[in-house]
């Protein structure tokens, strides 16, 4: 390790120092070191060994390009133990659009092919950093853009006929577990020393170590998901993407009101 690596790893964050934060990541098996010396992640998202890459969203690649595992997962999650918002975080704010059933959330997935934005879409019902069951983000990179296009899309919302104005839509900015650990995005403070430090190991960032599967099957499987969890919460929406026919056999019932 360097003079200058040991000068940017002894920035401290709610009282311990970012090189200790690794040294512990590294230690507890989540973060490894390779011959070359770049960092990678080791199963970020806690996946079975063999499993494929599914995290409960389908991704479509606009014109948003930040890194994003490097920020959250390594930076945020490992580096920063949670402790501060990444520096390349702070401008990053997504309009979401929050739908009510699969029906709703696949025709937002159409319309999202509609704009420059990068976007996500997934199935949030298992998720506990919020109280929604569907959800689909568009990522942008400052309050006015975000705005321009929360105006663009809610027009495109009020005019799709399985949607309407009654579909809720909101802007955010970051990522949910950022302010759950450090409070309200509006108060967010960055130390200009992260910009350097981001900077630096981001160049020795080799990205994470998970089970590749080509876009177009993931996509596919991640979607087959979506129906067996909108079935489970009984969302019978799903029988639009299973040509109307029930999941699973209905039970036989006995109630005398039947």
């Amino acid at each position: 390790m360097s003079e200058n690596e040991d000068r940017l790893l002894s920035f401290t964050v709610n009282g311990t120092t970012i090189g200790t934060n690794l040294q512990r990541a590294i230690a507890a098996g989540k973060v490894a070191r390779r011959e070359d010396g770049k960092f990678v992640l080791v199963n970020p998202d806690d996946r079975r060994p063999g499993t494929a890459d599914l995290d409960g969203y389908v991704w479509r690649q606009g014109d948003f390009a930040q890194p994003c595992a490097f920020l959250n997962r390594f930076m945020f999650r490992h580096v920063y133990a949670e402790g501060a918002v990444p520096f390349g975080c702070r401008d990053c704010f997504k309009v979401k659009v929050v739908t009510e059933n699969l029906r709703q959330m696949m025709a937002v997935k159409d319309i999202a092919a509609s704009v420059s934005a990068s976007s996500k879409s997934g199935v949030e019902v298992d998720n506990p950093e919020n109280q929604h069951l569907y959800g689909t983000y568009f990522y942008t990179l400052g309050l006015d853009r975000a705005r321009a296009l929360y105006k663009d899309l809610r027009a495109k919302m009020n005019e799709h006929g399985k949607l309407g104005s009654g579909i809720k839509m909101l802007i955010k900015r970051g990522c949910t577990n950022y302010e759950r650990k450090c409070g309200p995005s509006d108060r967010y403070t960055f130390d200009p020393r992260q910009e350097e430090i981001e900077r630096h190991l981001f160049a020795r960032f080799a990205a994470d170590v998970r089970l590749g599967v080509r876009k177009s099957i993931r996509d596919a499987m991640q979607i087959l998901e979506w129906v067996q969890i909108a079935y489970r919460i009984g969302d019978n929406t799903y029988k639009d993407f299973t040509g109307g026919k029930d999941l699973r056999p209905p039970i036989v019932t006995y109630s005398s009101e039947e």
